[in-house]
């Protein structure tokens, strides 16, 4: 959609550096300080590559739409749209006992030459579990708090993992990070998601306490592999 794209993948040569802002700035304070990193390290503004931000509450679809508009003008006043594309992956997630201010970064993605082969680092960005346009009536097994529900919701949101992957021709066996956000204890969820993602069989997957940006979704994910991280 306009506010981020699918994911990302390192092209051979490059590899990827995830930028981890353990205080979690807001977003104009935590972009500055990624920008001053990238300069720091002699790339161009182009080098960020994706973002995961966590958010205070949930956003009607109305309030996220206004809150993807001044994201993109954040993107766009970097010079980072690409003929009216956004490039740039993002997570949104809120944490249940982190009390926010306001949308902030949690980490950075940045891609850079690579000391080896390198073309082999990857992003896809989070997605919650939505089928189709980003309005209420798409959400899968809406309202539907029940196992079963919860389940619908899963295969769902691992069928766009997979979809993301396989866009990204990537391998699904060099997955090296899964993450869950949901409040729900889901049953049979790690056996879900080893059947998709049998990565996560050797490698696991960390849940973190949280919920999707918007009202009444419940479940989200992303993934990936990336060479290095640092915190800044």
């Amino acid at each position: 959609i306009t506010a981020y794209s699918a994911g990302f993948a390192a092209s051979e040569g490059y590899e990827i550096t995830a930028l981890r802002l353990l205080d979690c700035p807001t977003l104009s304070v935590g972009l500055e300080r990624i920008d001053q990193e990238i300069k720091r390290r002699g790339l161009p503004a182009s080098a960020l590559a994706g973002l995961q931000l966590r958010s205070p509450g949930a956003f009607s679809f109305e309030a996220f739409a206004k809150f993807n508009d001044e994201y993109r003008q954040l993107l766009i006043n970097r010079g980072l749209i690409i003929n009216g594309v956004n490039p740039i992956s993002r997570t949104n997630v809120i944490p249940i006992h982190q009390k926010l201010v306001a949308p902030s970064i949690s980490v950075a993605f940045i891609v850079h030459p690579s000391q080896g082969r390198g073309g082999r680092d990857f992003v896809v960005a989070g997605a919650g579990e939505i089928r189709g346009e980003l309005g209420p009536e798409n959400i899968v097994a809406r309202g539907d708090l029940s196992q079963k529900g919860l389940s619908l919701k899963v295969e769902c949101v691992l069928g766009i993992m997979l979809e993301r992957l396989n866009a990204l021709a990537v391998m699904v066996e060099s997955l090296s990070t899964v993450n869950v956000y949901t409040v729900h204890e889901i049953s049979g969820l790690t056996q879900k998601i080893e059947v998709k993602l049998p990565a996560t069989s050797r490698n696991g997957y960390t849940t973190w306490l949280t919920k999707p940006p918007v009202e009444e979704l419940e479940f989200e994910m992303d993934c990936s592999s990336y060479s290095k991280w640092i915190v800044i």
